[in-house]
């Protein structure tokens, strides 16, 4: 094999999920870095789906792993328990907002909301209320992409084809305050965005509506959005009003990721029910929890009733035993306070940016953070989506950075006549002290910049800055970058 060797349809048997697209071929991965057949490196600056938080080859969870694939590979979760699906209960809880005691696995974030969203309704089922079904969620955003979860979720480039195939819920506008729904310019408004709820509950009817559901920092909808401080506050007062459960997503946000194992507790509320993933296993095997008060499940013990969901992986004890070395790693380290430390030197760099014309807004929690571009900063105007903006800033990206071979613990910098670039790497091995590069030398942390430099100022001014990958929403028609880093 060599370093050109991609793979695309219609070659080979691989149903592949984008059918236009080149795909190289990666046979191993380091720390921040991945290697494809060729030997050509990569700076995995995203952690896949914002999933790596522990980096590539992390000996400690993959001889968790093997360890555990050794002695118990698989058992019904039906008919079993085993010592780290127990153990891992037990971890997770403790490390979650208090009142969460129950804990269950699933294979993967979608799974881990559609398991919401029954428990929800087996609630309230076991209270003998048979009306309340409803889930309220915001438009937009996304948890999930299965049928059931498409009817929560606000990601419309991903329903639209089904919209006849899944039941719709109601959805309010999200708490995105650069583009309020409202018109209104934070902090003068009277918090219509957490108000909604209560119009869209009183319309539906309360005796409808089960569960309110949300990401407690908005993800790949919202680009690090991080609502104001009264919102969630306000949001469960209402809940409580109208006897709904609060759903807290922290699939994409949790397992440190904002600076705290879970972004919700910075809020100062406790959700009914949790959800985790991606990190929850640094990616090494598929796995997601949902996570509940108990209260919820002894209502549906007491009505003479079972939790009424089953998947054929559920509780999976590979899954378990990685899910709970990732666990004792990041408190091993401290790498959750340590993504707070660094997620103050990333949103302080990234404060150099706000005089840009064209940087609209910038926002985030931690070492998740985003940059909103406008056309007009003036009138916050979007780019036309015909402009294809975020296709070309990830493709100059992926060209100028993920792309190459650089020795360790050296600056690069790239220039050709259409792109600048830098890049700031630091090696796993070693100490980085350099603070002010917002990158730390342990395994599995670093962070690089890329833009096109029509776009952006001199790369002087982004350097040591991480790009994760840029995103558009159809529903906003507006560029946005989306930061985040494997801490």
């Amino acid at each position: 094999m060599n370093s050109n060797l991609r793979f695309s349809h219609p070659h080979g048997n691989v149903l592949y999920r984008k059918l236009r697209y080149e795909f190289p071929m990666m046979v191993r991965g380091e720390g921040v870095y991945l290697y494809d057949a060729g030997g050509k490196r990569y700076l995995d600056a995203s952690g896949g789906a914002i999933v790596a938080n522990l980096g590539h080859g992390n000996q400690t969870v993959a001889e968790a792993i093997g360890r555990q694939a050794a002695r118990l590979g698989y058992v019904s979760g039906l008919q079993f328990t085993h010592e780290p699906v127990e153990e891992l209960a037990r971890a997770l809880c403790s490390v979650a907002p208090p009142g969460l005691t129950k804990a269950f696995f699933l294979s993967g974030g979608t799974e881990a909301t559609e398991a919401a969203m029954k428990l929800a309704r087996q609630y309230w089922m076991a209270r003998g209320v048979t009306t309340k079904y409803k889930i309220i969620s915001r438009l937009p955003s996304y948890h999930g992409n299965t049928f059931g979860s498409m009817g929560v979720s606000g990601r419309q480039a991903y329903r639209v084809q089904f919209q006849h195939m899944y039941v719709d819920h109601p959805k309010i506008p999200p708490p995105i305050c650069y583009r309020c729904a409202w018109g209104k310019i934070f902090p003068h408004c009277d918090y219509e965005c957490a108000s909604e709820l209560e119009l869209v509950i009183q319309r539906e009817g309360p005796d409808t509506v089960a569960a309110f559901l949300a990401e407690p920092v908005l993800g790949t909808t919202g680009s690090g959005m991080v609502p104001p401080a009264e919102y969630y506050p306000r949001v469960v007062e209402i809940c409580r009003k109208y006897n709904l459960l609060f759903i807290a997503d922290e699939i994409l946000c949790g397992m440190g990721r904002t600076g705290d194992w879970f972004a919700i507790t910075a809020t100062g509320v406790t959700p009914d029910i949790m959800l985790a993933g991606k990190g929850l296993t640094g990616g090494y095997v598929p796995l997601s929890a949902m996570l509940a008060r108990g209260e919820l499940v002894e209502a549906i013990y007491a009505s003479g009733s079972d939790f009424l969901h089953a998947q054929t992986f559920a509780h999976h004890p590979v899954a378990c035993a990685a899910a709970l070395a990732t666990i004792r790693y990041l408190q091993e380290h401290q790498l959750v306070e340590r993504c707070r430390e660094m997620g103050v030197v990333l949103h302080a760099r990234l404060q150099r940016l706000r005089a840009h014309p064209l940087v609209g807004d910038l926002r985030g929690r931690g070492l998740l953070a985003g940059i909103e571009l406008a056309a007009d900063k003036s009138t916050r105007a979007p780019f036309a989506r015909s402009l294809k903006i975020v296709e070309k800033i990830a493709a100059e990206a992926r060209l100028d950075h993920l792309d190459q071979r650089r020795p360790r613990g050296r600056q690069q910098w790239r220039r050709h006549s259409t792109r600048a670039a830098v890049h700031r790497e630091s090696g796993t091995d070693r100490s980085d002290r350099d603070a002010a590069g917002a990158e730390s030398g342990c395994r599995g942390r670093g962070f690089a910049f890329a833009v096109n430099r029509h776009l952006i100022t001199p790369p002087a001014l982004l350097s040591r800055l991480v790009l994760w990958r840029a995103i558009l929403p159809s529903e906003y028609s507006c560029m946005k970058i989306v930061l985040q880093a494997k801490f």
